[in-house]
């Protein structure tokens, strides 16, 4: 499952304290607040220099600008309310955000936190009202979001410079003009828009009190806001530009420097949801399509101080492509660490509400994220990022200061984490290091920041070891049955039909109370704050708990697998498109399926014994395995399981317990893909066609094995294209089944075809002209303009 022959080793974590990652003492706060005043103390030396004497005081300022890009489907005010029953579950994003530097008088010494909801959720301030499917499936929103967040740093710099900030309709109005129309990027739309927003803003520089000296920001985000958080770091250095004469850009806006000091970035998730639904796979979506990877630091020298980021070893949904950070090259930037972590895609970014399917049921300091999110916080920490610290920890001398850096008791409550799991966590991580790595590493418990510990593997390898492992628990568990009597299933909730019935009904009424309120407000005209009720944010969609029959399901799925019991195959992947989308659209080959499933298996069945001692699936007395057979138990989720069950009744066809997560680097990847479509266009059709219907259905596979049924794909498939519009067959090209062909490589293939179909487009534009020109020659057409 090579991307590149030669990859730099993976990091691990560092060994957890039992007192969590907030800093110990108050020269650790000390010397987060040195960093963070680095350029006024610098500047203050200078006016002494210049002065030929001491200077005591310079009113001068940095810019601090942290921006939280939330994960798919997340909001921080619908996750983080408490009302009735609900369970407040906020993702690490949001934690962070609310321990950032948030009173009003923050702004006022240069802190601006901003926070961006993840697509297919709310967010008002861009004209999104309600939960939107499109925004779960195909990241619709995602650039507004991005754009967004460029033109926070214009209001951050419009309040610093004492002008009026950027008025919430100039902010919609203005992002409208920044969006890329296909097939240019929108570079040049966004440089505009953010240029003219900034000029008025120039002559005040020279004259702001207090003076400005740098801008400095901190960029966080999950899940497909790990790849907004991407894209926004390469979209912002596009306003650089290069003086004449010089070989690189400029690092300034408004000549004022600016880096970005930390980047954390929690599982990157560029394209998810039935998009990406096997065997189909959806490449870069138009924002994330060429943005993903970090900025060269040759070009950008400094640009990006610091990246960390953390990956999930468990995950593997085929709907959850991981971009790591590591070019196609197979190195990492010198700025960036990629650390594996235990747990699926939300163990990592956080969001799983305490007890869901059984797991934390002690509460959320159980949650395994929570060891990802001090982790986080201590990494940024270290970059001096403006987050608060516990009261007790603030020297006098930042004490007396505005803002207040006091944590609130909020906050304090949100980091809480349990020494149960900070135990079973290090016993984990045993099973990462090798031997002579644990040996080597000499950690306590008690080591200051944040330092993680390079391994001497890839970040392929290391994911395959680990999913050994939980192979290994899932046979104990799952195959053997012995999960129906484990804490975690029988604390698992299960709604009743009437329980369904009755919330349903509760979340009809509410919907309807939200459009009802939105309706009265806009016919009241004398309504005095008429947007109140208007931009009323809407709630998710109704998902029933059902955590013990996913559950019971996923293990008898698994079950089946493992033993090579046959199950009926009569998987049907149909994507109707209206639209041929403009990013790639692949189909998952099955070469490797086989492979994958030997080897999971054989890996899985090898390290059984360091979890169970018998068939029955009891529990090793290792105390050290036993904490780790704990934190499957009890911590790790099982994604699979939940993913798409209440929308197709089933888990994510075509996949199952058996496969690698999909890997991307670039535009390369661990899998072997075929290319069906890009650029509006598919791939091997002889004609432009303006909407298909793709239909992959399996063929009748005699002698297949269990395990393997239910995810062979391409090579045993029958798939045909029909045009939506006539439902006739669309004709192939003849060398179709060569560009169908399965590879590794994508990248090359999608460049050429995407060229290839924009050539085709421009030539059937140009006929359609020139017949309504009633001219002969195409080429004609430019004369005539």
């Amino acid at each position: 499952m090579s991307i590149t022959t030669n990859k730099s080793s993976v990091c691990a974590p560092p060994l957890f304290p039992s007192v969590g990652r907030f800093p110990t003492s108050k020269l650790q706060v000390e010397e987060n607040y040195n960093k963070q005043k680095k350029e006024e103390n610098r500047f203050l030396l200078q006016c002494s220099e210049s002065a030929g004497k001491k200077t005591g005081f310079t009113c001068s300022q940095s810019l601090h600008v942290s921006l939280f890009f939330d994960g798919t489907g997340n909001n921080d005010k619908n996750d983080s309310e408490k009302k009735d029953d609900k369970i407040p579950h906020p993702t690490n994003i949001a934690k962070l955000f609310h321990a950032s530097l948030l009173a009003e008088d923050a702004k006022l010494k240069g802190y601006f936190s901003y926070y961006m909801p993840g697509v297919g959720t709310p967010f008002p301030d861009i004209g999104e009202m309600d939960y939107s499917g499109d925004g779960l499936k195909y990241a619709s929103g995602g650039e507004d979001r991005i754009n967004w967040a460029l033109l926070q740093l214009v209001h951050a710099l419009s309040i610093s410079l004492g002008d009026a900030p950027l008025a919430a309709e100039k902010m919609k109005t203005t992002i409208a003009d920044m969006r890329a129309h296909w097939p240019l990027t929108g570079e040049v739309n966004r440089r505009n828009a953010f240029n003219n927003l900034l000029e008025p803003l120039r002559s005040k520089i020279d004259t702001a009190n207090p003076k400005i000296l740098a801008i400095k920001l901190f960029v966080y985000g999950f899940s497909r806001g790990a790849a907004e958080a991407r894209t926004f770091v390469n979209w912002l250095s596009e306003m650089f530009t290069t003086p004449k004469g010089a070989e690189l850009p400029e690092q300034t806006i408004l000549g004022l420097p600016l880096s970005i000091e930390f980047l954390g970035i929690l599982d990157t998730v560029p394209s998810v949801g039935i998009a990406h639904v096997a065997p189909f796979a959806a490449g870069h979506m138009g924002w994330a399509d060429g943005t993903q990877q970090l900025p060269d630091e040759k070009k950008y020298p400094d640009y990006v101080k610091c990246c960390q980021h953390f990956v999930a070893a468990h995950e593997q949904r085929l709907s959850f492509p991981l971009d790591t950070i590591r070019r196609p090259n197979g190195t990492y930037p010198s700025y960036a660490k990629e650390v594996i972590y235990p747990g699926m895609h939300s163990d990592i970014g956080g969001g799983y509400p305490k007890g869901d399917q059984g797991k934390a049921t002690g509460g959320d300091g159980e949650l395994l994220s929570q060891i990802i999110l001090h982790d986080m916080y201590a990494a940024a920490f270290d970059s001096g990022a403006p987050l608060s610290v516990p009261e007790n920890l603030i020297p006098e001398g930042i004490k007396s200061k505005s803002p207040s850096f006091a944590m609130s008791s909020d906050s304090l409550i949100e980091f809480h984490v349990s020494p149960i799991l900070v135990g079973r966590f290090n016993a984990w991580r045993e099973t990462i290091l090798s031997e002579k790595e644990t040996q080597q590493s000499g950690e306590t418990k008690t080591a200051v920041g944040y330092k993680p510990h390079l391994l001497s593997h890839s970040l392929e390898t290391k994911i395959e070891e680990q999913m050994g492992w939980i192979t290994a628990w899932r046979i104990g568990r799952y195959a053997r049955g012995s999960y129906q009597v484990q804490g975690f299933y029988t604390n698992a909730t299960q709604w009743d039909a009437e329980t369904q019935k009755r919330k349903k009904d509760e979340y009809d009424e509410a919907v309807s109370e939200i459009k009802q309120s939105r309706q009265t407000k806009r016919k009241d005209s004398n309504d005095s704050i008429p947007t109140a009720g208007i931009n009323k944010q809407g709630i998710p969609e109704f998902e029933p708990t059902l955590d013990k029959q996913q559950l019971r399901e996923a293990a008898r799925e698994f079950e089946h697998d493992y033993y090579d019991w046959n199950r009926e195959q009569n998987s049907v992947a149909q994507v109707i498109l209206d639209t041929i989308p403009k990013y790639a659209i692949y189909l998952i080959n099955s070469d490797d399926e086989q492979v994958e499933y030997d080897e999971m298996k054989k890996a899985g069945e090898g390290l059984y014994s360091k979890l169970f001692i018998d068939r029955l699936g009891s529990v090793t007395k290792d105390p050290q395995m036993a904490l780790v057979c704990a934190l499957y138990d009890e911590q790790i989720h099982d994604s699979r399981a939940w993913f798409m069950h209440s929308t197709l009744n089933s888990r994510e066809p075509w996949a199952g317990y058996f496969r690698y997560r999909m890997i991307y680097s670039g535009n390369e990847n661990n899998k072997d893909l075929s290319l069906i479509a890009v650029a509006g266009q598919v791939v091997g059709a002889a004609t432009l066609v303006g909407g298909v219907i793709y239909t992959v259905k399996q063929k009748n596979v005699q002698n297949v094995l269990g395990g393997v049924a239910g995810t062979i794909g391409v090579m045993s498939a029958e798939y045909k294209i029909v045009d939506l519009a006539t439902g006739l067959d669309v004709p192939l090209l003849p060398n179709a089944m060569d560009l169908l062909a399965p590879t590794k490589n994508i990248g090359a293939l999608v460049s050429s075809q995407k060229q290839q179909a924009i050539g085709a487009q421009h030539n059937q534009r140009m006929d359609y002209l020139s017949s309504y020109l009633g001219i002969d020659e195409p080429s004609d057409v430019t004369k005539v303009a």
